[in-house]
């Protein structure tokens, strides 16, 4: 396994264990810098995956392919490919931090920020009909370009599009905490669909159901990564146990 893709493991342990609260925003910070610099070689991935080769083969898969990496109570890392033409619609990410780091082709990231104030508290609706939100810049997000990054505040609703005359796109996420993460008082969160709207001059997000159009296939995750993921929650799970005993 790559050092460097370990290395983005155990800073991802260290920034989203709560026992690193108090140096949360620093720790956040270097693991988006070293995920900036992740390929697709750190993650043992041939370029064969990315290619549609076989035309044929290519005009059967499904719109999307999704590869599970590590998943925990703190965090997820997936692998989604977006094939030509294809999209994730519109979703949330209800009350969580993400990294998206574009490692083939290019995608075009349409960002929305719920309208909630400053000094607001972040309530989770679980049955949510339509959100008031203010449309961001959308982003062009190339394996030359920095992460995308999502709070619990802000970008935490978005579209992610092929884009460009590559065939496809590929991207590594990190998500934290996971949806299904039992989180005091939610417990675990849905992923929920919307559509844009305008109602006078107040845009708005109308939840929808899961569109037809958007499903995908599974790939199998190379050894190596699954290795070096296991390898570093090991070495997480020890170092907080020998902490507790001290």
């Amino acid at each position: 396994m790559t050092t460097h893709f370990t290395n983005v493991l155990r800073q991802a342990f260290k920034t989203f264990d709560r026992a690193n609260h108090a140096s949360f925003n620093a720790n956040l910070q270097h693991l988006r810098q070293m995920t900036d610099e992740l390929t697709h070689r750190d993650l043992h991935l041939r370029e064969e995956l990315f290619r549609n080769v076989d035309v044929g083969v290519a005009s059967r898969r499904a719109p999307c392919s999704y590869m599970h990496i590590f998943e925990d109570e703190r965090f997820s890392m997936s692998l989604f490919i977006v094939r030509e033409r294809s999209d994730i619609p519109l979703h949330d990410h209800p009350m969580m931090f993400g990294l998206l780091r574009c490692i083939w082709g290019q995608l075009l990231v349409q960002s929305y920020t719920q309208q909630v104030g400053s000094d607001e508290p972040i309530i989770y609706d679980p049955h949510p009909t339509v959100v008031k939100v203010n449309a961001e810049e959308p982003s062009l997000v190339t394996p030359d370009s920095p992460c995308a990054v999502l709070t619990p505040r802000r970008r935490n609703y978005h579209q992610i599009t092929q884009t460009g005359n590559g065939g496809v796109a590929a991207f590594f996420d990190i998500l934290s905490p996971p949806y299904d993460a039992d989180m005091p008082v939610y417990g675990p969160r849905q992923c929920r669909f919307y559509s844009p709207r305008a109602d006078g001059g107040q845009l708005q997000l109308q939840c929808i159901p899961s569109p037809t159009t958007y499903y995908c296939d599974v790939l199998e995750t190379p050894e190596s990564v699954l290795e070096a993921a296991f390898q570093c929650a090991d070495e997480a799970y020890n170092a907080a146990n020998a902490s507790e005993t001290q």
